[in-house]
């Protein structure tokens, strides 16, 4: 699919693109690669380095991880709307976790010199996509923290009991 025939409706999808106007929407389409992954086809793997993060406009997409004994550790599934890889963007470094698309999936694929021209053509636009960026970090790294802190609950639960 080409991005000229993405509609604005279509993009809004994507929860910190849904109140840019029409204007905003062609500038920061402008700055973004669209990718289309098939069923099955990995979109990242853990450990490659990447500058770059994708936000979701149709399709499903897992994440996981590999332990070290080699059992698979499913993260998440994402759907239309979504986002994944925002660290990579920010820091530039490994993956932390793989992904791959569950089905035909289209991706907005934003890599940290696509934000760096952002930033510099249309500095609002960008200080708000980083902005809804930031909560979302924020969201993520406040679920992780509860998960860890049941866990612990759970597990210091199982040590009394036996």
């Amino acid at each position: 699919m080409d991005k000229s025939k993405l509609k604005p409706a279509h993009v809004r999808r994507i929860k910190s693109l849904a109140l840019l106007s029409d204007s905003q929407l062609e500038s920061f389409l402008n700055c973004v690669e669209l990718a289309e992954y098939a069923h099955s086809t990995n979109i990242f793997k853990e450990g490659q380095r990447s500058d770059s993060m994708f936000l979701i406009l149709e399709g499903e997409v897992r994440v996981f991880s590999k332990q070290k004994n080699g059992e698979v550790l499913f993260l998440r599934t994402l759907q239309a709307g979504d986002a994944l890889g925002e660290v990579a963007l920010l820091t530039e470094g490994p993956r932390s976790a793989s992904a791959e698309a569950v089905r035909e999936s289209l991706l907005l694929k934003i890599s940290a010199a696509s934000l760096q021209k952002l930033m510099t053509a249309e500095p609002a636009l960008a200080a708000q996509f980083l902005y809804h960026l930031a909560r979302s970090l924020g969201r993520n790294l406040s679920d992780i923290t509860a998960r860890l802190r049941r866990q612990r609950e759970f597990g210091d639960t199982f040590n009394f009991i036996q």
